[in-house]
């Protein structure tokens, strides 16, 4: 099925026709990637996956391998619930933390596909991992959705059925355990394929009510450590919903034997992430709360972020040996963006990049994705 026009892509034929550059070294590559102009591409002739997941692999196994099991920035947090509830950080501050030092690292040993972190009460510690294309890809749903996706919602002082734009986002919190554990919260996310139905799923542990600096206890800290995207069932029947794409209700983790990932994981997809934009929206434009923002576990992308991704996406091809084609050039596989896109922390900092700034990038509606 085709993409929706919003998210169509040049292809490699496509860009093969432009201005074509070349870079047969690492060094550097960041730069040369920023540097580009709209007419112009950038033909890397050097490998972006790390060796041990390319031996005996085609360049698609090889990426398939990285994006699963390839090495994750593990942010900084207390290990009990004990130490978090008595901090005063925000998941922003772990992540300042560790994005700083990709500053001090060169180019070619950041080879981070994401980063990741882990719950501190209950019983579950299931790993939380967030890849870095599907921050910008689930932003630029984001835009998509803001700009042309509307639903039907009842007004709740009319009862009038109303047309907006965004993300549909219903919020059910539990007034015994809305503080301490957080709310349930069902969105709705528009696809990117063409003529295809809104994905519906909800987040569990989504913070909702601000700390009260007299209980002492930074409970929201807590609970987004414990955020999860979950399937909705039918009441009677038990069905599942359509929710969540088929990839992500069959996240597999591929066998890899020199991979110390082989325990589940809750991976954050790009509907994940537009879904708790669209959270964070509500809760600020209705209800003049900033919980889930000041809460927010993902490292939202910059304007230069957003254009930077437009030229992953559509101004650059990589050399890849394995392929059966005559000149054996492809466009950039997940993996290959996220480490890119990781490099370019380290390359332009933490707060040029990988920080929203609404005042420096204005909102996310406005953000274009694409080279400018």
């Amino acid at each position: 099925m085709s993409k929706k026009s919003f998210f169509e892509e040049r292809t490699a034929e496509e860009i093969i026709n432009l201005k074509i550059k070349t870079a047969y070294t690492n060094k550097d590559l960041v730069q040369r990637i920023e540097d580009l102009d709209k007419d112009e591409a950038l033909e890397i002739r050097t490998a972006i996956i790390p060796g041990k997941f390319r031996t005996n692999n085609t360049g698609a196994e090889a990426s398939r391998k990285c994006y699963k099991h390839g090495s994750l920035i593990v942010l900084p947090q207390y290990q009990t619930l004990e130490e978090t509830l008595l901090s005063y950080f925000i998941p922003l501050n772990f992540r300042e933390q560790t994005f700083s030092e990709l500053q001090k690292k060169k180019q070619l040993d950041i080879n981070y596909v994401g980063y990741s972190w882990r719950p501190v009460f209950g019983r579950d510690r299931t790993k939380r991992v967030v890849p870095f294309v599907n921050i910008s890809e689930g932003a630029k749903i984001f835009t998509y959705a803001e700009n042309y996706s509307k639903y039907k919602q009842k007004n709740k002082f009319t009862n009038d059925i109303e047309e907006k734009l965004g993300i549909k986002v219903e919020a059910y919190p539990d007034a015994k355990k809305v503080m301490t554990e957080g709310a349930s919260v069902v969105v709705e996310v528009p696809s990117r394929t063409a003529k295809k139905s809104r994905y519906k799923f909800a987040f569990l542990h989504v913070p909702f009510v601000p700390n009260n600096p007299k209980h002492k206890k930074n409970y929201n800290l807590a609970t987004i450590l414990s955020l999860q995207p979950a399937l909705l069932r039918e009441d009677e029947t038990g069905d599942l919903i359509i929710g969540r794409t088929e990839h992500q209700n069959y996240d597999i983790q591929y066998k890899f034997e020199q991979s110390r990932e082989q325990s589940p994981v809750i991976r954050f997809s790009p509907q994940d992430i537009a879904g708790y934009l669209g959270i964070i929206k509500k809760q600020l434009t209705e209800d003049h709360n900033p919980t889930a923002l000041n809460s927010n576990p993902f490292a939202l992308p910059s304007k230069h972020q957003a254009n930077f991704y437009g030229k992953l996406c559509n101004n650059v091809l990589i050399y890849d040996p394995t392929l059966s084609s005559k000149k054996k050039l492809r466009k950039l596989h997940l993996a290959e963006k996220s480490i890119l896109l990781a490099r370019a922390i380290g390359h332009f900092g933490h707060p040029d990049f990988s920080y929203w700034d609404p005042v420096r990038d204005g909102i996310f509606k406005n953000y274009v994705w694409e080279v400018s």
